[in-house]
Order: structure tokens, then sequence, then C-alpha cells
């Protein structure tokens, strides 16, 4: 997502212009698992598959001439660096380094064409959701942001120094304005004892004047025109977001609107900041309103609290985003997720420009504009095959030239597409879905890997995914429903799905798995459900609901006791608890409905072998359920194994540790796709 939506005055003058130019730019065997490569080699795969970007945050300066890169180091151990270059001086192509030596570097950007900020923290740290005060808070070691002069490469000012403060937001950069009207400050939050509070800094010498007061409660601060406009305060038990505007003759702040946090994490508020209007006293708001059917944009009245027009609408898929200025507030377009990811210009000239562009890529490739400066464009592409390379994109010359892959060592033709496909549930309900095959192909006697989503509110796209990318390359196909339930398909297809844990959405799992074994596309004698939260409780349920369609599960992370989570999520507030409510059940007068999809009230009916995992420092899903999972099947003396990961919170895990995870799981897969475990031990010593 593109992290300065002002680029997008200076997207549509490239798209305009684009007449884009390159400079740069087998069949099914009859068999049973097949590996695509050797021991040796897919060690070597699996090391670079999950390697995360080499590159990040490409960002051209104001005027297109300079260009900032982060590259991260390729061990661990090494130092993260920034790569400067002039694109128009001589010897451009080599680019100038800058280390912070043992620091992270959380993220970059241009304040101006001779300045740059740079916010840099302590490497390894862990951030941690704590409840403080009746409140959650996302907390993290401390970060500062630098000016660096781009000419000597050199540390002009260090911004609030000496106030030890925390700068730390989890969903944007930290820099409300950028003032491009007054470029030696920006305006920026950051607390002043325990309140929020915005600032307006000089970028030169590391000052800050306070310009609004927050509070302990503030979590976010927006603004039109280089004024603040919006301020966003959490209730003090954590469970809904407080929208507050500067209305009325006499400027105060007023509550315009509350929404639901729904504990942060567990799905999308219907209200949420798009980006300023053109018009005076208005926003822009991606939105689902009481009765409407998709996310759309709108625009929204602040002093009246009001709806206004929506801008933006589609009667297919939720919009997820906008495509705004910010500095302007004008309205180019926005982006949804269909198969894959895209975007739509609202003006018909910029729709061309940027079509021709995309004409040049593969179908499969996103192809995301993330940057704007002068007449040039940084476009980030990805897909399933294709971790992600960034191009440079000229208007005056209309050439577009590759200029890093953020994984150069991961091979391209190693890497297996993603099919987009549909199937009939059992009502007829069309489901999407998605299927990536071994190199081999998918006939009747290929090895199926069922793999459903998390959320449950959330969706699979056609994107690059290690997990699923490294189970092709074991031989195996993979298959990703999007089952009633998922988000981005509209409220009913979301809502359909609430109270059917273990029901409706289960069924369309299995559906899936029964139409791809008649279809010839996975051998039935060889399938095995693997997901992770919520599509670890689906595998759960999937062993113990119908054993005749798997022969192994493995369960990352699950809800398998719905009353102790139910309980669990009742410490995070009345409107989270209540959501939750609606989507499971009652835990009192609902308690038999929900015994009868609880796994931990079904252990005695697990007959296939199962891989249990969970993180001991989980705090979405709590490792409890997994312990009191483990309890129950021992009593049963289900064929199972469980493995706890110290420090592990809600993940697969990270470098190391996720490697030993993606060895286990196909070990896992190897020894147990016959219905028992023989020698699998997922706590034997793993090489390095």
């Amino acid at each position: 997502m593109i992290p300065r939506s002002s680029v997008f005055r200076a997207v549509m003058a490239v798209l305009l212009g684009a007449a884009a130019v390159f400079a740069t730019m087998a069949g099914p065997v009859e068999a049973q698992r097949i590996p695509s490569m050797g021991d040796g080699a897919i060690e070597d795969f699996l090391r670079h598959v999950i390697r995360p970007p080499r590159y990040e945050n490409v960002r051209l300066s104001p005027s297109g001439r300079y260009l900032l890169m982060v590259e991260k180091p390729l061990h661990n151990g090494g130092d993260d660096t920034i790569l400067v270059y002039d694109l128009d001086g001589e010897g451009g192509s080599a680019g100038r380094r800058v280390s912070v030596g043992n620091r992270r570097i959380d993220w970059v950007e241009w304040a101006n064409d001779d300045r740059f900020l740079i916010a840099i923290s302590a490497r390894n740290v862990r951030v941690t959701l704590r409840r403080e005060r009746g409140r959650y808070q996302l907390v993290a070691s401390q970060s500062r942001v630098l000016t660096i002069d781009r000419d000597s490469l050199q540390r002009v000012s260090v911004l609030f120094d000496g106030e030890g403060e925390n700068f730390w937001n989890p969903n944007r950069s930290p820099i409300t304005d950028f003032l491009p009207d007054d470029p030696d400050h920006i305006l920026m939050p950051s607390y002043e004892r325990r309140n929020y509070n915005l600032y307006r800094v000089n970028i030169e010498t590391g000052s800050a004047e306070r310009i609004e007061r927050g509070n302990d409660a503030t979590v976010a601060w927006f603004s039109a025109n280089g004024e603040a406009v919006m301020r966003v305060d959490s209730s003090r038990r954590g469970e809904h977001m407080r929208f507050h505007a500067r209305t009325g003759r006499n400027g105060r702040w007023r509550r315009v609107n509350t929404v639901s946090t729904l504990d942060l994490f567990d799905a999308r508020a219907n209200f949420e900041w798009a980006g300023p209007s053109d018009r005076p006293g208005e926003i822009y708001v991606r939105a689902r309103p009481d009765g409407a059917e998709f996310f759309g944009i709108y625009r929204y009245d602040l002093a009246e609290d009001v709806f206004l027009e929506p801008v933006a609408l589609r009667d297919d898929y939720d919009i997820d985003y906008a495509l705004i200025d910010d500095d302007t507030g004008a309205y180019y377009g926005y982006s949804y997720a269909g198969v894959r990811r895209h975007f739509v210009f609202a003006d018909p000239a910029f729709a061309a420009g940027y079509a021709d562009i995309r004409a040049h890529f593969p179908e499969d490739v996103i192809v995301e504009p993330v940057s704007v400066g002068g007449g040039r464009m940084v476009l980030y592409t990805s897909g399933a095959t294709q971790p992600g390379v960034y191009y440079m994109h000229d208007a005056g010359s209309g050439v577009t030239d590759e200029l890093v892959a953020v994984n150069s060592e991961l091979v391209a033709d190693s890497l297996q597409p993603m099919q987009a496909i549909t199937y009939a549930a059992r009502d007829g309900t069309e489901i999407s879905g998605f299927l990536t095959e071994p190199r081999t192909g998918s006939v009747s006697t290929t090895p199926l890997i069922v793999m459903p989503h998390g959320g449950p509110e959330a969706r699979d796209e056609q994107g690059f995914d290690p997990v699923v990318q490294y189970l092709a390359a074991q031989g195996y196909t993979v298959f990703q429903p999007n089952y009633r339930g998922s988000s981005g398909f509209g409220r009913t297809f979301a809502e359909v799905g609430y109270r059917q844990w273990g029901r409706l959405m289960q069924d369309d799992i299995s559906d899936g798995v029964a139409w791809l074994a008649e279809t010839g596309r996975a051998d039935p004698g060889q399938v095995c459900i693997v997901g992770f939260s919520y599509g670890g409780y689906a595998a759960l349920m999937g062993a113990i609901l119908t054993p005749e369609l798997y022969q192994c599960a493995f369960a990352g992370a699950p809800v398998a006791d719905v009353e102790a989570f139910l309980e669990f999520k009742e410490d995070a507030g009345d409107e989270v608890h209540d959501y939750w409510v609606e989507l499971l059940g009652h835990p009192r007068r609902d308690r038999d409905f929900i015994r009868e999809t609880s796994p931990v009230r079904l252990a005695d009916r697990m007959q296939r072998p199962l891989y249990l995992f969970h993180g001991a420092a989980d705090q979405i899903v709590p490792v409890e359920q997994s312990r009191a999972m483990a309890g129950v099947l021992e009593e049963a003396g289900a064929d199972f194994v469980y493995e706890e990961v110290p420090n592990l919170t809600h993940h697969w895990g990270q470098g190391q540790d996720f490697i030993i995870t993606m060895r286990n799981l196909a070990e896992f897969l190897d020894d147990a796709m016959d219905g028992r475990i023989d020698s699998f031990d997922p706590t034997e010593e793993k090489d390095e």
C-alpha cells in the first residue's frame, strides 16, 4: 500500500504519458508425491522461499531525481543499510550507502529533495500487546527519527531530541503531514508524559511545537491542508475507537463517530479514515453503512455526522482502500482484491495509462504504484511465482526498467502458479478458491493438502505464499478455499458463516475436497488438512467430523475450546465479546449448540493422526487452548504429537524457527499420510 497517498497527483501525470517500453522484463506425470527437487536442493529452496524481502521502502524524492531504498542483511548479524541514488547524476546507477550500525531501520521517507527521514530502533525488539489501565496497547522498544542530509549523508538532527519518546504505530507512518508548502517542518505525533499530542516539528533542528493536545486515550491524528481535522481515541476498555472532528464556529473537538475495535485484530470496523477531502468540512471514509452489502468509499460530513454520496462502490467485492491526494484531497481511485489485487482509477485517461503499463506484465502479476516523483514512478510487482520486483517507469522516455528483486536467490521457475478455481457447495452456492499444483501437475494419484485460511473473516487471494510454495515443491497439490464466512465478498457472504463454525463453513471445505477428488485432481486416499488459527480449528474439526476425507491433520494455534475462547474474549470488553457471541453463540443460552462443534468435547472421535502446534506467547488464541486439547486427546488415546514453542506468538515462526517448523510439517506429512504416526518427533534436534 502506498505510504504517502499524496503521490497520486504525480501518478496521474505519469500514467497519462505511459507508453511502456520495457528495457528488462511441463506435462503432467501420473505418480504419487514427487518432490520437484532433491533433498539438498529442497533445503536451499526452503531457506530462500521463507527469506524476508532484501529490499524495501523504495522511495522517490519529490522531484523524482533521487531514490532511497532500505537493504536488509542476507544473514543474521548484518546491518540494515540505506541506499541513495542520484538518477540524473554521473554514476547514478551506483548507490551511496548509509549504515546505522546495530540498529533496525523501520522506515525511510523524503522530507524534501535535500533531506530524508529515517526511523531506527533496537534490533530483535519484541512487540507485545499489553493491557494497561484498562486499555490494550502495543509496546515496543524506543525508536528515534533522524533527519539526514542527502549530499553529505550526515545526520542533521534527531527529532524530539532528548525527550525519550516512543514512536510506534503498527498501521501507518508516524508522520501525519509532510507539509509540502513548508519544507522545513512536518506534523508528527508524540507522547508527552502519557498524552499522545500532535506537533509541528522542525526537521533541521529537531525542535517541536505542540499544536494539538491529545490525551492518554489518543491513538491517531489525521490532517488536511496542514491542519488537524480528526483525532481518534480508544475507549477505556479498548473496545471502541472514537472519532473526533473539529466542527462548529468555536472550533472545538466533537465526537462524530464511534466504531468497535473488535479487539484490534479480529475484524475490520465499518468506518475507517480513507483520506482528506477537497471540500471543506468533509473527509473520505471507507465504510459499510447500515444496509450496505459491500464496503465502499464515501464522502462524510463532519459537522452533521452523516454519510454523503458514495464515491466508489462495487457489486462483487469489498473495496479495501482509496487512492487520495493527502495535500489536495483529490480522489483518484481505489484498490480491491478479486482473484488478485486490482487498482481502479476514476479518470479514463489515467486508467488507460495504467492499463498500458499493466499490459506488459503477466496477468497473474500484481502491479502496484508505490512511489512517484517528477515524471518517474516506482512500481512493485509480485505474484505467486514472483516474490517481488521493483521497477522504475519514466514517463518522458516511456521506458520501464527493473530496479531490484527483493529475493534474487529464489529462482522464478522453481515456483508454481496459483490457479483460481470455483466449485459448487452441496446447496449449490459457488465457492471460490485456489489450487497450487506441484511441478508434475495434479492427477488422480497426487496427494492433496487442504489449507483453510485463518480469520475466519479474512480471505485468500492470488499472491506469493512461502508455505504453499514449499508444500508444492514437496510434491503436494495445495487447496485454499474461500469458504462462506470469508471477508471481501460482501456482508451476506461473511455473515452467513456466523454460528456456522464446524457446520456450513466446514461443509464448504469438505465439498471442495470431494470436488477435487471427483475431477481427478487429487488422490482421495492421500489428503491432509493443514491450518493455522481458525484454519487450525477447521483442521481439528475436519479430522473429527469427516475422517473419511483425511489421512492426517496439522492444527496450528487453533481454537479448541469454544466456551473458554468466549470467556477469554470477555476481557476484551463488551463490544468485542458481543461480536464473538454473534459469531459463535451465547455461552449460556447456546451452550449445547457450542459444545457440538467444540473440539475439546469431541476428542474421543479423533481417528486421524494429528500434529498440534502452538506458541507459548500467543495473545490472540491463548496457548491454553492447545494445552486443553492435548490433555483430552491424551485421555482418549489419540494418535497425536503436541509441540509448544517458547516465546512464539500467533504465527508460524521467523527465521530459523520458521525453517524448523516447515521441516517438521514436511516430516509429519511424509510420515502420517498413511493414516498413522510411525516415527515423527518434532522435538528431535534439527540441523542449523
